[in-house]
Formats: C-alpha cells, sequence, structure tokens
C-alpha cells in the first residue's frame, strides 16, 4: 500500500507533516516524490486536498472573532463604567415584641401585600399578674353594692319624711282652724267682757248719784265700785286671752306650735325633720360612695389597659409594603424586644450597587444613571442620591465594598419591579470627561494591584 492509500484510508488520520513526519520512511517519502505528474490524482486524494485547503481560513475566522469579543469586553469594562453588584433594594421596619408571649401570625406568606395598620401577628401574655386588677374590681363591687344600699335606704327615707310631713300638715292645719276658732270665741267673750264693764260703769254712776243724795248706802256704793272693778279686769282678760290666741295661730302657720306639752312642733314634725337630716346624711354618703366609684372606674380602666398592654399585643403593619420575613412563627415564644416580623417599605425602593474605587472616588451625587434588570430589556432611569449604604435595608451590603444608592425614578411606579426587592441587575454611570488611555492605564494599575 502506497502513502495517498494509506492517507484516504477511512480510520486514518489526518496528514500533519510536522507532527507525523518522523513516521513514515525514508523510501515512502521518495517514492511519493518521485510519482509520475502525468499519472491521474485520484478522486480522494483530491477531496482531502479540499478539505486540507478550508480549514486554516476557518480557524483565523474562529480567531478573529474570539479577538474581537475580547476586545469590545475590554472596551465595556474600560470605557464604559458599570457597577459590580446591583440589586433593588427598600428599607425594613421591624416589628418587635412589645411583651414577653406567645406568637401568633395572621400573616404567614413573605411577600404578601399588607396595608399601614393591618393587624399581621399578636403576642399573648397568659402569666401576667392580674391581682391588681382582681382587688381594683371586688373593691367596685363593694362600693356599687354599698351605693345601692344607700340609694334604696334613701329612697325609704324620703317616703317616710314624706308620710310624716304630710301627717305635720294635717296637724297645722287642724291646729290652726282650732286656734281660729278659740280666737273667735275669745274675742266674743272679750266684746261680752267690755259690755258688762260698760254696764257696771253706769251702774255705779247712778249709784254715785244716789249716794250722794242720800238714798244709797255707803257698803252698796261700794259693791257697785268692786263689781266695776271686776268688770274691767275681766275685760282686760278677754282681751288678752284673744291676743294670745293670736299670737299661738301665727305661730302654728310658721309650724311652731305653743303649747303646754310641747314648745315648737308636734311629734310627726320632729319626725319629719328628722328624717330630712338623716336624708341629708345619706345623700353625703351616696355622694362620696359616686365619687368613689368614679375613681375605681378610672383606676380599673387604667388597670384593664395596663393588664392588656401585658397580656395581649397586636401586632400592625406600621407602612404600606409587603411581608419580608417572620422571625417567630405561630406558637413560639418570644421575649420582649424580640423581632418578630419585617416588613418592606415599597415606597423607599431604591437601587443599592457596589462600584470600583475608580468610579466610586469619581461620581457625585446627583450623577444620572441607568439601571438594567437582569435577563430582561427592562431599564430605568435615576440618580445618586447617597454613597455608603445602610444596615436599615433589607439587602444588607457586602462588607468592603464601596456602596452607592441609586433612586429610579419610575421604578416605584412598575408593576412588576416596583416592589421586587432582591432582583439583580447592573447600573451604567454616565460617562465624565477623561481620557481612554488614562482609564486603561488605571484599570491596569488596579488589575495588576489585585493580582
Amino acid at each position: 500500500m502506497d502513502l495517498s492509500d494509506r492517507l484516504l484510508e477511512p480510520n486514518a488520520r489526518p496528514l500533519n507533516v510536522e507532527n507525523n513526519a518522523a513516521a513514515y520512511s525514508q523510501a515512502d517519502a521518495q517514492s511519493l516524490f518521485e510519482t509520475n505528474i502525468d499519472e491521474p490524482i485520484p478522486q480522494k486524494l483530491v477531496d482531502a486536498g479540499w478539505a486540507f485547503t478550508w480549514r486554516r481560513p476557518i480557524k483565523f475566522a474562529l480567531f478573529a472573532l474570539l479577538f474581537a469579543t475580547g476586545v469590545i469586553s475590554l472596551y465595556q469594562q474600560i470605557g464604559v463604567r458599570r457597577s459590580r453588584e446591583a440589586v433593588i433594594n427598600a428599607r425594613v421596619a421591624i416589628i418587635r415584641a412589645p411583651l414577653d408571649g406567645v406568637v401568633s401570625a395572621y400573616v404567614t406568606e413573605p411577600g404578601s401585600r399588607i396595608k399601614a395598620g393591618m393587624s399581621i401577628g399578636v403576642v399573648e401574655n397568659r402569666l401576667a399578674d392580674a391581682t391588681r386588677f382582681a382587688e381594683l374590681q371586688r373593691e367596685a363591687g363593694d362600693v356599687d353594692i354599698e351605693r345601692a344600699s344607700l340609694e334604696e335606704q334613701l329612697k325609704h327615707l324620703e317616703a317616710a319624711r314624706a308620710d310624716a310631713a304630710g301627717q305635720a300638715e294635717a296637724y297645722r292645719a287642724g291646729r290652726e282652724h282650732l286656734l281660729d276658732l278659740q280666737i273667735a270665741g275669745a274675742r266674743a267673750d272679750s266684746a261680752a267682757a267690755d259690755e258688762r264693764l260698760l254696764n257696771a260703769e253706769t251702774v255705779r254712776i247712778r249709784g254715785d248719784t244716789l249716794h250722794a243724795r242720800g238714798f244709797q248706802s255707803d257698803a252698796a256704793q261700794d259693791s257697785l265700785r268692786y263689781t266695776e272693778q271686776i268688770a274691767r279686769q275681766g275685760a282686760i282678760s278677754a282681751r288678752a286671752r284673744a291676743e294670745a290666741l293670736s299670737v299661738e295661730r301665727e305661730a302654728a302657720h310658721d309650724n311652731t306650735f305653743l303649747g303646754d306639752s310641747y314648745n315648737d312642733a308636734p311629734f310627726s314634725l320632729q319626725q319629719a325633720r328628722e328624717l330630712a337630716l338623716r336624708i341629708a346624711d345619706t345623700r353625703t354618703k351616696l355622694d362620696d360612695q359616686l365619687r368613689k366609684a368614679a375613681v375605681l372606674r378610672e383606676q380599673v380602666t387604667d388597670e384593664r389597659i395596663r393588664l392588656n398592654a401585658q397580656t395581649k399585643a397586636v401586632l400592625r403593619a406600621p407602612v404600606d409594603g409587603q411581608l419580608w420575613t417572620i422571625e417567630a412563627a405561630s406558637g413560639e415564644y418570644a421575649r420582649k424586644g424580640d423581632d418578630v416580623f419585617t416588613v418592606l417599605d415599597c415606597s423607599t425602593v431604591v437601587v443599592t450597587a457596589s462600584a470600583s474605587v475608580r468610579d466610586y472616588n469619581e461620581l457625585r451625587l446627583g450623577d444620572h444613571v441607568r439601571f438594567r434588570v437582569s435577563g430582561s430589556d427592562r431599564e430605568y432611569l435615576g440618580q445618586i442620591v447617597k454613597f455608603g449604604s445602610s444596615p436599615a435595608y433589607a439587602i444588607p451590603p457586602p462588607e468592603a465594598r464601596q456602596q452607592i444608592v441609586v433612586a429610579l425614578f419610575d421604578l416605584r411606579l412598575d408593576g412588576e419591579d416596583g416592589c421586587a426587592v432582591g432582583r439583580t441587575g447592573e447600573v451604567t454611570f454616565e460617562n465624565r470627561a477623561r481620557s481612554f488611555s488614562g482609564r486603561l492605564a488605571e484599570s491596569l494599575s488596579e488589575l495588576l494591584r489585585f493580582r
């Protein structure tokens, strides 16, 4: 078999003169070069020659493509300034347990939409001390019982006083009517006494005339004088009796009764006055109980609020956003101050990104940037609002990295990326006036220092 047949075998390796020259003998090489030029070239050898002819241009085209790709990548790394790591971020509101107790979560799916003031969980402490609350309730109950007793007692006292006052009023009216009759009789007696006095004076005058003429004795004359004097005293006594009854009548009209067995009032009136004093005293005690009950109600209310604050605390979302993490699941025991929930504040959505030292030192607040979401063509315009990051963000920044915070104008309004915290992307910085060679030299120096 000659060399051409060996080259055209199905399993023959490609002809490589540099690597395989030693594999052939000198005789084979001589026979190859001494072949008659007029002899026809086999078809298999012709096809192999064509394949060998196209292999080198293909390799050159692949090398040129890889070289162009490297150049473009190098330009993008040096000429176009981009962030190393960029992520959609937002501030988080941490909801902590206000007391020791067992957590019950109402919202259990991270990423759930929540509204400000929405109840998302509760912490219950069934071991809270309620001794003071029980004492205040017991005191309030005793005061209520005492108040009810005083109110009932006051009702009975007022009824008794009304009866006594009615009886006293009836007595006064009867007494006044009796005194009116006695005054009328006394006045009649006084008028009769005046008539008797007038008659006695007439008889005495006539006796004086007869005595002066000697027709009447001295004894008869003295008897007439005594009779006149008695009649005069009787008239005075009758008038005094009528005046005394008038005074008693006026006193009875003012509920002051004068008599032999009493000085000012009958028993019914005295009883009514005593009942009035007892009513006033009962009302004073009742007012004291009412004031005490009001104070106890306030204390019970304050103690109930304090006990409720120590027994049960409702956890409410402070902002509109999404539930980010659940640090304590339902049924777990949490200490006061422990983190229970974290809520994303979707109104503070920003992009946090890492920048190289070169870009970080060249950037300024307010510089315009573009943020493109990874794996998509969605792009947002924004500007730098802060250098350095903050642990208040949902995704903390990497350590020992130059961080920037970018506010995007339309990101919050976007329905897909508006609060998609954790979604990555790339921030492209606006180029400043600087030569390409300078950026290239600085990039190479950074690369050498890194190595």
